[in-house]
């Protein structure tokens, strides 16, 4: 059965460190719990999370620099470290001086430097698929033409064809053609254009994933000290599901729960699986 139609969050705005962001927060509750979306996402990819999360808590949706319907400064280099300074300056603002932080892909990224800065302010972390683990992405740069071509041609398809089958399976196909038509709006829009690059840019180059920034992110993931969760799908490609176990050899003090049957995007392919877990963690 298809799923109702989520209705339109009130369009919220802080100003931060001089950048207008845009966020939503519904729920209530003492310790908020702040969602971080991913690379050419915009804080929409939540919305179903959102309802079925901010039952018992305050969810706070932000778009991250560069993204949504926050501001896109022509300049900005997206580096790890200024897209981490406007989050930490977003919460600032909003007088969130504990929080849940839930991270997914690039969102993810950054949820790790979030932690590593202010640690004493968080109390539970939450990692879907975060980008730049492992070495490795989509489509391995370092290839024979041959084979790369071969994974330019069928990678992206089967995993958009697997996408679109669990969100059919899940009642969920309405809110994918939504999360698609939201990427495609990027070509029709320069300076999101140019952000997404600047971005993408800033985590993957050549050989796939930067060497220096992920050598970066690996000797922080023993410093984190607080309670983690992992969510990743088997079947992703873009951070592969491989990275996963990366990760659990370096973080002490995470879980990782495992989604079958699912990419890169579990919340968009199995929304009740993925909010299911991240509410046991929370609670």
């Amino acid at each position: 059965m298809e799923s109702v139609p989520v209705p339109p969050f009130e369009d919220l705005y802080v100003t931060a460190d001089g950048v207008r962001t845009r966020y939503w927060s519904v729920g209530k509750g003492d310790v908020p719990l702040v969602l971080l979306h991913g690379l050419s996402g915009t804080i929409e990819d939540w919305s179903e999370t959102m309802l079925a999360l901010s039952e018992n808590r305050r969810v706070v949706a932000i778009d991250l620099l560069g993204s949504g319907k926050t501001d896109k400064p022509a300049h900005c280099t997206y580096a790890a470290d200024i897209m981490r300074d406007h989050v930490l300056s977003v919460l600032d603002a909003l007088a969130l001086h504990t929080f849940d932080i839930n991270g997914w892909s690039l969102g993810g990224r950054i949820a790790i430097d979030v932690a590593c800065a202010v640690p004493h302010r968080l109390r539970r972390l939450v990692l879907t698929a975060p980008a730049g683990i492992g070495p490795d992405t989509l489509i391995d740069l370092t290839a024979s033409f041959p084979v790369l071509l071969g994974q330019a041609m069928t990678r992206p398809s089967a995993s958009g064809i697997r996408i679109l089958g669990n969100a059919v399976h899940s009642g969920n196909s309405l809110r994918l053609m939504k999360f698609t038509a939201r990427r495609l709006s990027l070509f029709a829009d320069a300076p999101a254009r140019h952000a997404f690059m600047a971005q993408l840019k800033s985590l993957i180059g050549p050989r796939g994933f930067h060497a220096a920034p992920r050598a970066d992110l690996l000797k922080k993931l023993p410093q984190i000290q607080t309670p983690t969760l992992a969510i990743w799908g088997r079947n992703d490609n873009f951070a592969p599901f491989a990275h996963s176990a990366i990760m659990m050899g370096l973080m002490p003090h995470c879980t990782l729960h495992v989604v079958e049957r699912c990419g890169h995007a579990p919340h968009i392919e199995w929304p009740d699986i993925y909010n299911a877990a991240i509410a046991d963690f929370l609670e």
